[in-house]
């Protein structure tokens, strides 16, 4: 059984799409599985075992990009296509694959249910990560129990030991940063919080996590700014020996989740319902107004929104963890 995932983008969807692949293995024991993803992003699947091979589609490549990655999952016959990202583009791309089965995922846009077959309709409901595994339980009349399942290659310890961390050293990571306003909470709230961390336990090590561009953002002598300093995989490396992870709705948090460590997720603008963590180690904070997923039409202003969220809200969710 050769069968192709089409999930191209982003991190945090990547990862939450990440269960079907051990689902697949409990119904295909032998099932080989590709995973067709932008370039971007490979270091995301490089972090899932049992993948057989990644095929890379350069974004920025254009028309000839799409047919040269087209030409490449072609080559492989596959038995099964699944388009878990339900657009246009990975539609007309799966439409155009020669494999014997093809479906999307529940819940199609930009009219791309024209060219793959949507399964069901969509619960508005439903998680994302349940969503993707019901793709597969359409077609197998077998349900699956989410199972996340990453790869820890190595602990970058040479970067943790350069910023003074040993070890033995307690770790929580701050995962502040995200594209949209409506999902990042202030900078100020984050050194306030680390106040309070402190307060309780002194010799804890706090670490803010992000892009190059986001180095210098939050300003505090108790928190070590590691923005830009790790890829992908260092990045996963250093959520795999911290306590906690708290941060906004974005790739890194979903990935400190599917790792197993315990984290709190402050949601802005998201749709909870559907991009909430899965599992039993996280928990929600929002700002428990009629506004996810944010349309811009609330009472406050967009950025605001979070500004209901104070750092003691976070600190009572976090501190029987640390204890």
């Amino acid at each position: 059984m050769k069968i192709l995932i089409v999930k191209p983008s982003s991190f945090g969807d990547i990862i939450q799409a990440n269960p079907i692949i051990q689902a697949i293995k409990s119904k295909w024991k032998d099932s080989l599985t590709d995973w067709l993803v932008f370039s971007q992003w490979k270091q995301v699947v490089e972090l899932f075992p049992d993948i057989n091979s990644i095929k890379c589609w350069d974004r920025k490549g254009g028309i000839k990009a799409f047919f040269k990655v087209l030409k490449d999952c072609n080559k492989e016959k596959y038995d099964l296509v699944i388009d878990l990202q339900g657009l246009l583009r990975t539609a007309v791309f799966c439409k155009l694959l020669k494999a014997k089965r093809k479906i999307g995922v529940s819940g199609m846009k930009e009219l791309s249910w024209l060219f793959i077959k949507e399964p069901y309709k969509r619960n508005k409901n439903e998680n994302a990560v349940i969503r993707n595994l019901n793709s597969l339980s359409y077609i197998t009349s077998e349900k699956y129990e989410p199972s996340f399942n990453i790869k820890i290659d190595t602990v970058p310890y040479k970067i943790l030991n350069e910023h003074g961390i040993e070890k033995d050293d307690k770790i929580i990571a701050f995962v502040p940063f995200s594209r949209g306003k409506t999902k990042t909470w202030k900078s100020n709230n984050y050194v306030v919080l680390t106040d309070m961390i402190k307060s309780l336990n002194k010799d804890i090590k706090i670490v803010v996590l992000g892009s190059q561009s986001d180095y210098g953002k939050i300003k505090s002598d108790n928190i070590i700014d590691l923005c830009g300093k790790t890829n992908i995989k260092e990045l996963a490396g250093i959520l795999s020996v911290c306590e906690i992870a708290v941060g906004a709705d974005t790739g890194a948090m979903h990935l400190a989740n599917a790792i197993g460590i315990k984290n709190v997720f402050i949601f802005g603008g998201s749709d909870i319902k559907e991009t909430a963590p899965y599992g039993n180690n996280s928990k929600v904070i929002s700002s428990n107004l009629d506004c996810s997923p944010c349309r811009g039409k609330c009472k406050f202003n967009k950025e605001k929104c979070l500004e209901q969220i104070k750092p003691d809200v976070v600190f009572e969710e976090i501190k029987e963890w640390i204890k």
